[in-house]
């Protein structure tokens, strides 16, 4: 052998040698994956044997990878002949020594980086490290992982679970509400476009459902199909588009909250979901319209309303002091104290029940406040009925708290009473309409801070968040020097003195 085909050989030997490990790390990549495609799969079969086949399907690629390390086996019986060729050429092999000796670093470098993994049937169990029971896969049912979120959250804000939260119902009966039309599934089954037929399903679904015993006991699909099915004026309303979005938004929080722990699972909050044509719009509150207001007062006013105090305060209340109604049926008369010399109600105290302080039910954290007491309160009789009402369990309008839910009740009432008077008007016109027109009252003479302050309502801006977040004695005189709303008539109730009622 002349140097020259030596050294032609050695060239194409190294050629090849250099195909060889671009393959090789190409080989690296693949059996990498596949190995842990075998070893998921292995896990899988244990946990659904249902699943059974893919590891033997997996396995069928681990033959082809032995048959390439004969190759390379081959290749270095190759190499070794040409090392005895050599040898016979001090020369030859002197000067081509340094070529050998990478060729044969290189062929070792390749037999080390290919690793062949053993048969399917040597396999072993890979122990799993400890993880947290809430590490959910993405064959975890929905109901599993929606749940936990949901008790973490209610472990965290309502660990006593004595009465849940308003926004604490809303998450459950959405998040039932979505398991049921679209179903329980595991956590790869859902895809964006749920959303969209989530959405589509509620446009028919009647609100206040569960309160119209015509339904009582009926899934969501029958209650749908059965008001369907009803005369045209006989149909129950359905859900508004605010209901709708805030069942989408509930569900959404949810999903955000959990697949962030779970590799792989669709983005559902980044899907933009076309509210059906159906879908009653929502309509704006606005403060009540003067002339209805002075219609409400005077009906209070009369002393066949005055027989029912619980009532018939109500109104004058709502209007003179900015606060909800469900504020308002949780009102005692503990509430009403002294803050450094100015006489107000005091939301940021819990209730006082059966000997023990029981959280005060809020809307928002905002809501814990101050509300200052316009003289008209005192002028008209609320403060004196309110200090002095006759209750075992202090509240102002107890009446309502026979009742299972006591805001409810009182919301119903008042519906039925201004429908009586003729002031109602769905959405537009309702009692929570009381509290727009407090805040303008309270806006228009003290400013959108003092209002906020006076509502409970959250400051708007960084800068508005500075500062003192209760009202301030200085300020409690600036709203009680305010003069009365324009054009409301309070003479039915400043005509008679207080303790005539």
């Amino acid at each position: 052998m002349t140097r020259d085909v030596l050294t032609s050989t050695l060239a194409a030997l190294s050629a090849e040698l250099a195909d060889a490990k671009r393959q090789a790390s190409s080989l690296n990549i693949q059996m990498a994956k596949l190995q842990a495609s075998r070893r998921e799969a292995y896990h899988e079969e244990q946990e659904y044997p249902n699943t059974a086949g893919r590891l033997e399907r997996l396995t069928k690629h681990v033959g082809p990878l032995y048959e390439r390390k004969k190759q390379l086996a081959a290749l270095q019986e190759r190499l070794g002949r040409i090392g005895q060729a050599l040898a016979s050429d001090k020369t030859a092999w002197e000067s081509e020594r340094a070529t050998y000796e990478s060729v044969v670093g290189l062929l070792g470098r390749i037999e080390r980086q290919i690793a062949v993994p053993a048969p399917a049937a040597a396999l072993e169990p890979v122990p799993e490290p400890e993880a947290d029971e809430r590490a959910f896969k993405p064959s975890t049912l929905l109901s599993v992982a929606g749940r936990a979120i949901l008790d973490a959250r209610k472990d965290a804000v309502n660990p006593s679970g004595k009465s849940a939260p308003r926004y604490e119902d809303r998450l459950e009966t959405a998040f039932t509400a979505f398991l049921e039309i679209i179903g329980d599934k595991p956590l790869t089954y859902y895809l964006p476009i749920h959303m969209q037929d989530f959405a589509t399903f509620l446009a028919r679904v009647p609100t206040n459902r569960s309160k119209i015993a015509l339904f009582k006991g009926l899934t969501l699909e029958q209650t749908v199909e059965k008001n369907a099915k009803l005369p045209l004026d006989q149909r129950k309303p359905c859900m508004s588009e605010t209901t709708v979005a805030s069942y989408l938004s509930e569900v959404k929080n949810i999903w955000s909250r959990f697949s962030a722990g779970v590799p792989g699972l669709r983005d559902m909050g980044a899907y933009r979901v076309s509210m059906p044509k159906d879908t009653v719009s929502s309509i704006d509150r606005e403060p009540m319209a003067i002339p209805s207001l002075n219609i409400w007062l005077r009906d209070a006013a009369t002393p066949k309303l005055m027989k029912k105090p619980h009532k018939a305060w109500l109104p004058l209340a709502g209007l003179l002091t900015g606060m909800r109604l469900t504020e308002l049926i949780y009102l005692q008369r503990t509430d009403i104290v002294d803050a450094e010399g100015n006489e107000v109600i005091d939301l940021t105290r819990p209730l006082r029940l059966g000997g023990q302080d029981i959280d005060r039910p809020v809307k928002t954290k905002t809501s814990k406040r101050y509300v200052a007491i316009h003289p008209l309160l005192h002028e008209c009789g609320f403060i004196e009925y309110a200090k002095n009402v006759k209750s075992p369990d202090g509240f102002v309008f107890s009446h309502f708290h026979t009742a299972d839910d006591p805001a409810d009740a009182a919301q119903k009432q008042m519906y039925n009473w201004m429908n009586a008077l003729g002031i109602h008007k769905t959405q537009r016109q309702v009692f929570h309409s009381l509290r727009h027109s407090a805040k303008d009252w309270f806006r228009d003479h003290v400013g959108e801070r003092l209002a906020d302050k006076q509502c409970g309502h959250a400051f708007s801006g960084v800068s508005a968040n500075y500062g003192a977040k209760l009202l301030k004695p200085k300020e409690v005189r600036q709203i009680m020097a305010m003069p009365p709303p324009e054009g409301v008539d309070f003479s039915e109730f400043t005509k008679f003195p207080p303790n005539s009622y």
